[in-house]
């Protein structure tokens, strides 16, 4: 019998409360094993335009009805993550907070990047920093891990060279993942950052070699923009799904990546 995990993925909720009300209530329809935040969840200062607290932020999120939250930070994760980590600790749920890093669940596993703007001295704590080449550290986070490591990457910055970012803005994409992505072929990734671009082109997905790259966008006030990953493993160990199907919300569009004996 296939083992499933199904993973909802989201960016850019800067902290909006109507964001967040409205990704509870994702979480609560979908039901889904994991729920990934790819950056700016935080935001960098507070202007009271319908942003809740850190703290409140923190409270929000950590009831979400899932089994694991994982963070990934995006470049508004500065200085505020210290609060929110700080609320988020005084909670009692376990802070996957990934940079640079493998984490698996069940047979899911999942690579969390860097992101290489902003401050990240808050975010990494008493980890090293990251250098900007991701040769110099990635092999080292995904060769243990094996095929399974493939499956899906989270990165704030979408990778550039496609049609999820504009090329020539302060949101462009990040030639240093397109050179990861190359080198391993993962299966999936997610980013945000550039909230407007798959929105004005109606594009969430593209599609370079064995990689399927999704930025479904965001908007300020809703609807809430996000994936529901579904996956089927032939086991319960860390492995490549032989199955994944992304859905795009609240676009409700579906697509299916390639059997995994197909990808080598």
């Amino acid at each position: 019998m296939a083992n499933k995990t199904t993973l909802l993925t989201v960016t850019d909720l800067h902290r909006r409360e109507v964001l967040l009300r409205a990704l509870h209530e994702a979480v609560e329809h979908h039901h889904p094993t994991l729920v990934a935040l790819v950056g700016d969840f935080l935001h960098g200062f507070d202007d009271n335009q319908g942003r809740v607290s850190v703290e409140d932020c923190a409270r929000l999120i950590s009831k979400l009805p899932a089994e694991e939250i994982i963070f990934v930070r995006g470049n508004h994760e500065d200085e505020a993550w210290r609060e929110f980590a700080n609320a988020w600790n005084a909670i009692g749920r376990p802070l996957r907070a990934l940079h640079g890093e493998c984490f698996s669940h069940g047979p899911m596993t999942l690579v969390g990047f860097p992101c290489l703007m902003g401050d990240e001295s808050a975010f990494i704590g008493e980890r090293p920093p990251l250098a900007l080449d991701p040769d110099e550290w990635l092999p080292q986070v995904i060769l243990p891990a094996g095929r399974a490591a493939r499956t899906l990457w989270l990165m704030h910055e979408p990778p550039s060279g496609t049609p999820l970012s504009e090329p020539e803005s302060v949101v462009q994409g990040n030639p240093e993942w397109v050179q990861a992505i190359d080198r391993f072929s993962p299966w999936l990734t997610i980013s945000g950052h550039d909230h407007q671009t798959p929105i004005r082109t109606g594009r969430w997905y593209h599609r370079i070699g064995q990689t399927t790259y999704v930025n479904v966008g965001q908007t300020d006030n809703g609807p809430l923009h996000y994936c529901v990953i579904e996956a089927e493993f032939e086991g319960s160990s860390p492995s490549l799904p032989s199955r994944m199907q992304v859905t795009a919300y609240p676009r409700q569009e579906t697509i299916a990546l390639p059997d995994g004996t197909s990808l080598g």
